[in-house]
Formats: structure tokens, C-alpha cells, sequence
């Protein structure tokens, strides 16, 4: 099992043992999916204020050998306020989590919506706050991908053990290259709010691509796992754009010795650049600080110069340089390139093409 973290990531692999040891056996690159992933979840209200409904929704591919099998998508009811901000400390209510496993919507899987309380914030204040911390509630609101059938675990002593797992026709639970779980942690201040980074287009060989050749927000979804990547002609003379997005196959299979084929995400500065100040840092540090922003590439098939990419610092601002480029893989067939671009308020958005390597 993998736990995911939106927001800031966290993966707890069911042997965590091998992630701890020095040294151990070589795991492929995070941008590289191979296996049943989850790579993104916005909110619309990346800080929400008390009394607003967020919305959510998921970016997901099953990039396994097996993509096409069926896949379950879950979310839980809303955990607010949890005791000391501990995102396992929501596992003590096993009712939310029965709901997760028993209540889903086959109709629209990759979406779910919570309300805000009124007091979220207010009723978590002890008394008067003597820091420079902006006053805040916090919610979490847990998601898990399946592909097999959501079962309810025994209770265990682990008061941080997921409470929710993945099994399959046999009964046996699954692992990390099947079943991701994790959270997404929606934070709410009074009169401050974020909004999510602006993804317009994609660029790849220095050319715009064509509607409909990317997706954006919504339009990803469909492609999230549940369908295949759609096919193209390289060679279609009504469609002569499509040849730009055509790459011969490399014998290196994505590594650096490979022809790079640069491509970016277009992002607008002053959309997504939308509030100069990071007001909650810029409280706890007395001083001004700007949005952190940074972009993470992921593919199914290839590689890359550069998968993680500045979009902002918080000190010298706006980089035009966020783009990378793309490694072809030895074998042909289609390649999916997907642009995530995330601030360190909780924002997010995405973007995606695919590429025919041949």
C-alpha cells in the first residue's frame, strides 16, 4: 500500500524496511509510473474559509501491465480539527471509514465535495495565541484507489495504521503497485485565501499543441486510468500538427544519452502568481515572503532531463525556466506526459499530452 499526501507527499510502502536501509535494491524514479498512482488532488479553495463547500478532485493513471482492469475510487467523509493536527488521529472513528468502504459514486469516482464548519477555526482556539501563527482549522479528507475490491481492517495497536485496505478475488489484500491510499489536508484562515496555479496550454518541441491533443483540468480525467490514451496519425495530412508530437523510439530507453525533446506546461505568471505574498509565512517569520512554486513531470513511458522544476521562489520570484525535456523510450507505442504544477499553500493544477513513439 501507498499513502499519498496531497500537498506535500508521503508514500509508506507495505515494507517500509527497504526505503529505510542505506542501501538496497534500485527503484525507479518517481516520474517514471509504472504501477496503479495517484498524482494529484486539487481543491478549488486551496485555503478554505468557514462556511464554504471545497470541492475536490483526483488525477490518477494505472500504468501497470494490467491498465484497463477495473479500479475502485473512494474518498471518506471529512475529518475536521483533528487533536494536534494528526491526520491518524481521524482513524479512531471507524464509522467514516466503513463509510468509505461501503459509499462510493461509480458515476463520478474522481470527484467529492465537502462543507466547511462555521467554527473550524474558532473552536480549536485555546485561549489567546502568544505566537506568530495565524489563527487556522484544518480539515482531511482520505482517498484510496483500488484495483480490487475496498475491505475494512481489523482494528490493530498501530494507532497510525491506515484503516482501510485493497484485496483481491482471493481475498488477498494487495500491495503498493495496486492499492494507493492517502489524504488531502485543506487548511482555513480568516480573510486569507489561495488560489490554484493557471495551466493554459502545453508546448512541446517549442510549439504549441493543439486542442485536443491536451487536456486540461476536467478533460484529464477521463484519461486518469479509466480509459486508454487516445491514438493519432503521424502522417495525417489534414492534421500535420500531430507529426510534432511523433519521436523515433531510443535504444537507451529514456536515459540522458537520448535525444531531449524540450516541452513545457504554458503557465502565466500573473495568473498563477496570484498573490505576491505568502501571508501565513510571511506572519510567522515577520518579514515578506513570496509563494514557493514548482512543477512535477510524471510519464509512462520515457524519461526526463529534469522531473521536478522551480515555478517560484519565495525570495527571488518568478523563473521562466520551469520546462524539461522528454526521453524517448525503446519501445513504440504511446507515451503520456503529465505537468503538475503545485504552491506550498495547498494549490494545484495539471496538464497533459500524449506522444507516439515510433
Amino acid at each position: 500500500m501507498r499513502i499519498v499526501m496531497s500537498g506535500g507527499v508521503m508514500r509508506l510502502a507495505t515494507f517500509l524496511s527497504l526505503f529505510l536501509l542505506g542501501c538496497g535494491p534500485d527503484f525507479d524514479p518517481p516520474s517514471e509510473l509504472h504501477s496503479l498512482r495517484v498524482l494529484a488532488v486539487q481543491k478549488d479553495l486551496p485555503y478554505a474559509p468557514p462556511g464554504a463547500t471545497v470541492n475536490l478532485q483526483m488525477l490518477w493513471q494505472d500504468a501497470s501491465p494490467l491498465a484497463g482492469r477495473e479500479v475502485q475510487v473512494a474518498w471518506s467523509p471529512p475529518c475536521y480539527d483533528p487533536p494536534a493536527d494528526l491526520y491518524y488521529a481521524c482513524f479512531s472513528d471507524p464509522n467514516a471509514f466503513g463509510d468509505m468502504v461501503a459509499v462510493q459514486d461509480p458515476g463520478n469516482p474522481e470527484h467529492t465535495s465537502f462543507p466547511v464548519p462555521l467554527d473550524i477555526i474558532s473552536r480549536r482556539m485555546m485561549g489567546a495565541d502568544a505566537s506568530n501563527n495565524a489563527p487556522y482549522g484544518v480539515t482531511y479528507v482520505f482517498f484510496a484507489v483500488c484495483a480490487g475490491e475496498l475491505t475494512l481492517l481489523p482494528p490493530t495497536s498501530d494507532a497510525t495504521s491506515f484503516p482501510v485496505g485493497c484485496k483481491d478475488t482471493t481475498g488477498k489484500l494487495l500491495g503498493a503497485d495496486d492499492f494507493v491510499a492517502g489524504y488531502s489536508s485543506i487548511y482555513s484562515f480568516d480573510g486569507i485565501s489561495n488560489n490554484n496555479p493557471v495551466i493554459k496550454g502545453f508546448e512541446f518541441r517549442g510549439q504549441p499543441v493543439a486542442d485536443p491533443a491536451v487536456c486540461l483540468k476536467d478533460d484529464c480525467l477521463p484519461l486518469g486510468g479509466s480509459a486508454p490514451a487516445v491514438d493519432f496519425d503521424c502522417d495525417d495530412p489534414e492534421h500535420p500538427e500531430q507529426s510534432a508530437r511523433c519521436v523515433p523510439t531510443c535504444a537507451d530507453d529514456g536515459d540522458p544519452a537520448c535525444t531531449g525533446y524540450a516541452f513545457r506546461p504554458t503557465i502565466d505568471k500573473h495568473d498563477s502568481a496570484n498573490q505576491d505574498i505568502d501571508e501565513v509565512s510571511a506572519k510567522q517569520l515577520g518579514r515578506t515572503v513570496g509563494e514557493q512554486m514548482w512543477i512535477d513531470y510524471y510519464t509512462d513511458a520515457g524519461g526526463f532531463k529534469s522531473p521536478v522544476r522551480l515555478l517560484n521562489d519565495a525570495t527571488n520570484g518568478w523563473n521562466d525556466d520551469y520546462g524539461t525535456e522528454f526521453y524517448a523510450p525503446k519501445t513504440p507505442g504511446l507515451s503520456r506526459i503529465w505537468a503538475v504544477a503545485h504552491d506550498n499553500r495547498g494549490g494545484m493544477a495539471w496538464s497533459g499530452i500524449t506522444l507516439k513513439v515510433r
